[in-house]
């Protein structure tokens, strides 16, 4: 069995300790120091596009490039399924959100709170929007796709998800193997549901990964395109997943995981008719009015995947 999102809260024996203090006083005066410092010494290429209903979107441009997707067998808290690590190659440079989709986005193109009357959420504009269904986000997409009389947006492959969350690195997480960094850039159990911050939290709060991408460890699950399938061992370009599944990918982790679940190359999956407290999005914006996934339109897609 492929592990749902929930049932990623496992126990992490395997993982180093956690680290002493989540809200040490330190580390509350350097976030904002670091994440202005990461701002001004890389040069990302950055949009911020509006959206129906008057909100705006942010996006960072993603470079094409080769990576090693999945994680070795000596890699600490690893889950099998994230194996036979393989080579992939992302031939096509595309826009990622550089938050997770909030919920101020999302009722102002949908004119909806699915969230609202829930449990283990706020009802906050700059929070994730949760309680949205896979199919719920193809319907948020083709709403956008409409409104710019055109198809650029669509969500992630897997493939392309890893490949922008890791930037370039190849350890654990996207800044590295250290433990006692990850407060620093994760919301998951010790920094919130241990303490009762039992909620997806504010986007870009805390550091970003090394291409300006927030919350890629942690806070909410995000919806990937791909169907759960097992990984081959071959090199390959722009994998796409497989063709029929049961269930729809979601990768990053969330507030109530433990360590093993917010690294880079965790899988875990959804029912993609299913809302859930733990699961959001984050879209693709592509450079072109053609889509790098298949020629199909997300409102056929949407059709043909139920």
């Amino acid at each position: 069995m492929f592990p749902s999102p929930r049932d990623l809260k496992i126990d992490s024996a395997e993982m180093p300790p956690e680290p002493a203090s989540a809200h040490s006083p330190l580390r509350a005066l350097l976030i904002p120091l670091l994440m202005a410092w990461t701002s001004a010494g890389h040069a990302v290429d950055e949009i911020s596009v509006e959206l129906p209903g008057g909100a705006t979107m942010e996006f960072v441009r993603i470079q094409p490039g080769t990576f090693l997707r999945g994680s070795p067998e000596t890699e600490i808290g690893r889950f099998d399924i994230e194996g036979p690590q393989h080579q992939v190659i992302i031939s096509q440079g595309f826009y990622f959100g550089k938050y997770e989709l909030t919920q101020a986005q999302w009722e102002s193109v949908m004119e909806t709170r699915p969230w609202t009357g829930e449990q283990y959420v706020l009802d906050r504009p700059e929070h994730p929007a949760v309680y949205i269904s896979w199919f719920d986000v193809l319907e948020f997409i083709e709403r956008l796709n409409q409104f710019e009389q055109r198809t650029i947006y669509r969500l992630p492959t897997e493939a392309e998800w890893e490949y922008a969350a890791r930037a370039g690195t190849t350890g654990l997480w996207s800044f590295g193997d250290d433990i006692e960094q990850l407060t620093d850039y994760a919301w998951y159990g010790p920094n919130a549901w241990s303490i009762g911050e039992r909620y997806g939290h504010p986007v870009g709060t805390l550091l970003p990964n090394p291409w300006g991408l927030h919350d890629v460890h942690g806070n909410v699950w995000e919806w990937t395109r791909d169907w759960l399938g097992p990984y081959s061992a071959e090199p390959q370009i722009d994998p796409a997943g497989p063709e029929t599944g049961r269930s729809r990918v979601v990768k990053g982790g969330y507030f109530d995981v433990f360590v093993r679940a917010t690294r880079s190359a965790a899988r875990g999956s959804g029912n993609p008719v299913g809302r859930d407290y733990s699961v959001g999005a984050r879209l693709v914006r592509e450079t072109s009015g053609d889509t790098a996934v298949d020629p199909q339109s997300w409102g056929h897609l949407k059709k043909s995947a139920r």
